[in-house]
């Protein structure tokens, strides 16, 4: 069983976007509550160790901990990438195997903030399901488009997944996920989250919206195709628990018009990575 008092994020990350995976653990380090460590785990894809350093000393600073978790390359050499998609986005499918004596992880993607207190997700009763997640907000066909065969055509957002690690290993949910990878990179437009909808499609716990509030939903520019889907999405947007600053505009960008962009900022400027002046769109 996993432990209440111990929490395990898991994200990866590049030199290049360290400061931003900084950004987001000091935001769930400041919402957490006092009695609960935080046990963080980094997929390295080739950070500096002057950004280690830094990253290292801010966490200890508040009483977590944080290891770093070194991928074998060798399987990921032939996926589907695109110039926003990088390989990196791939290593979540192998957290199972890389944490062997943990039960349960959160995974998050490092363009985010947390806003509000990560052990209300921490602590869910998962039931048969494999992992918790929420929709994604712009491709709600996307299973059909595949060529699923499926009971729900309901389609999560891999950036936040809450994993029954057990289940997964004892499923060979990352070999399966390699396996498919390999007979069908056709079908993967949108790469490792094709990937794992595919496999476990009805098969995962869907969580509020707020809880992967991204920016579709933040800026509303798509429309839920349901009428619970759309209160939910405004609820999202009143109050979001994780915003996910997902898609091409990141809130370090000139051009970025996203609401929490400020607070990205408020939070980037108290660590050692600080952002006077934002970069062109076009930058990471």
């Amino acid at each position: 069983m996993f432990d209440s008092k111990y929490i395990t994020i898991v994200s990866s990350s590049n030199e290049d976007f360290v400061a931003h995976l900084t950004t987001l653990f000091l935001s769930l380090l400041e919402s957490k509550n006092e009695d609960t460590c935080l046990n963080f785990y980094v997929i390295d894809d080739n950070i500096s160790l002057n950004s280690k350093l830094l990253l290292n000393r801010m966490v200890n600073q508040h009483k977590a901990r944080i290891s770093y978790l070194t991928i074998d390359e060798t399987e990921f050499e032939n996926v589907v990438e695109s110039e926003r998609i990088p390989k990196t986005a791939y290593y979540r499918i192998s957290i199972p195997n890389l944490l062997k004596d943990s039960d349960r992880a959160i995974y998050l993607d490092c363009d985010m903030l947390s806003l509000e207190n990560i052990q209300t997700i921490w602590d869910l009763d998962l039931g048969d399901n494999l992992l918790a997640a929420v929709e994604d907000a712009g491709f709600h066909d996307r299973l059909n488009l595949m060529g699923i065969d499926c009971q729900s055509d309901k389609y999560f957002n891999s950036g936040m997944m809450v994993m029954d690690l057990k289940k997964w290993r004892e499923e060979k949910i990352t070999e399966q996920a390699f396996d498919f990878i390999a007979t069908y990179p056709h079908l993967l437009k949108f790469h490792d989250q094709d990937t794992l909808n595919a496999i476990l499609h009805d098969r995962w716990l869907e969580l509020h919206p707020r809880w992967n509030a991204q920016t579709y939903l933040i800026l509303d520019e798509k429309q839920h195709p349901t009428v619970l889907g759309r209160t939910k999405w405004e609820e999202a947007r009143e109050n979001p628990a994780i915003v996910h600053f997902c898609g091409h505009k990141k809130p370090w960008h000139k051009e970025s018009i996203h609401p929490y962009r400020e607070e990205y900022f408020n939070f980037r400027n108290r660590t050692a990575f600080p952002l006077e002046e934002v970069k062109e769109v076009s930058e990471t």
